[in-house]
């Protein structure tokens, strides 16, 4: 009898998963965790993983035009939920869909709806920090995203914040936490330094990510014999502005990159900033901590919980004094680099390691089967 039942549970079919996020390009912090999330999926037998990329290639990032966001929104939101269908066909057992919020969040209530109606269990994956800014103004984008909430069975919250406002608003909602993770197999080795020690910012280059406040702080350094490299995609405009109205010495930019040699040129650089107004769980963190690079960032969304325990110098959003009291103690003292440093891989390898991300997803998704079925 026991080798009978030992023999059903082995020939369990996988686990079929339906992920609704984006795939690069282009490059991002949530398309980079797809693309490891279909990595890691590929390895195993007891999951199947069937992605809807939803990323947006119809506009440039930084072309927040009402009518062009409207109507390609409008175009993207039918082009996703048809490929969703497709995935439908094959029947999955969960929904995970992510969502970055804004207009976003009509096709995740289409979705959502949708699966209510057929009786597919879904998780909800808020990857943006602002719930709380939302939820306490009251806005539309709010109350789009609190009845996507309602549909879900279970809700992923990027940080403590988000967790503790939606906790609070639905007391009877299933709320969870799993971070983003890096793969260490993937990182590059050491890099040889630059002639100059060098600062770099990867993401996009548009006012949001505290483009303005980098540079302001920059030009008000002493010479101190470091660089600054700002890596990531954005308008030519947007850039010469910043050019000409900073002027900026030592301070190059480049396109963006593919993710492997985003990573080279992070491994080479001595030191890693972030001055974003606004983040969720940003993954260019996990790796500059992998990489064991000491970090300045603001503090928004996870990214004071991820930098705690001196990992990093944190600093309030918007604020350009801050940043660069910020970088001049960490360019000035190499010992307080190296100890940041060798705190952020430490902790980078114990917590975001992705393989105990991919478990915990793994983990997740079986318990709301399971659950499912005994409702």
């Amino acid at each position: 009898m026991q080798e009978s039942c030992h023999e059903t549970v082995m020939s369990k079919p996988p686990l079929r998963i339906c992920l609704v996020a984006p795939l690069p390009p282009p490059f991002g912090g949530i398309a980079t965790w797809t693309g490891l999330m279909r990595q890691y999926a590929q390895d195993r037998t007891d999951v199947g993983l069937h992605i809807v990329d939803t990323a947006p290639r119809w506009r440039a990032i930084d072309d927040l035009s009402l009518w062009k966001r409207a109507l390609g929104g409008g175009i993207q939101l039918i082009r996703d939920y048809a490929r969703f269908c497709r995935v439908l066909r094959v029947r999955p057992d969960i929904i995970h869909l992510t969502t970055s919020g804004q207009l976003s969040v009509v096709r995740d209530l289409t979705i959502l709806a949708t699966a209510r109606r057929l009786g597919i269990p879904t998780v909800y994956h808020i990857r943006f920090g602002r719930i709380p800014e939302i939820a306490s103004a009251n806005t539309g984008e709010w109350r789009m995203l609190a009845r996507a909430i309602g549909l879900a069975h279970t809700v992923i919250a990027i940080d403590p914040s988000t967790a503790e406002t939606i906790g609070r608003l639905f007391p009877k909602a299933r709320i969870i936490r799993i971070p983003n993770g890096v793969d260490f197999k993937e990182l590059p080795p050491p890099q040889s330094p630059s002639p100059m020690r060098t600062l770099i910012y990867l993401g996009w280059v548009i006012p949001a990510k505290g483009m303005s406040e980098l540079l302001q702080a920059w030009v008000r350094l002493p010479e101190m014999g470091w660089r600054c490299l700002v890596v990531g995609s954005g308008s030519e405009k947007y850039r010469q502005e910043l050019l000409e109205r900073f002027h900026p010495r030592h301070l190059e930019f480049l396109p963006a990159q593919p993710h492997a040699e985003a990573m080279r040129l992070l491994a080479s650089a001595e030191a890693f900033v972030l001055p974003s107004h606004t983040e969720g769980f940003p993954n260019v963190v996990v790796e500059a901590m992998a990489m064991g690079k000491p970090i300045i960032a603001t503090r928004v969304g996870a990214i004071p919980e991820m930098l705690s325990d001196g990992c990093g110098m944190l600093i309030p959003p918007k604020d350009a004094d801050a940043l660069q009291a910020a970088m001049h103690s960490i360019f000035s003292n190499a010992d307080v680099r190296a100890a940041m440093g060798t705190r952020a891989g430490h902790k980078a390898r114990q917590t975001y390691a992705m393989d105990k991300v991919f478990e915990q997803c793994v983990s997740l998704w079986r318990d709301v089967s399971s659950s499912s079925l005994i409702q």
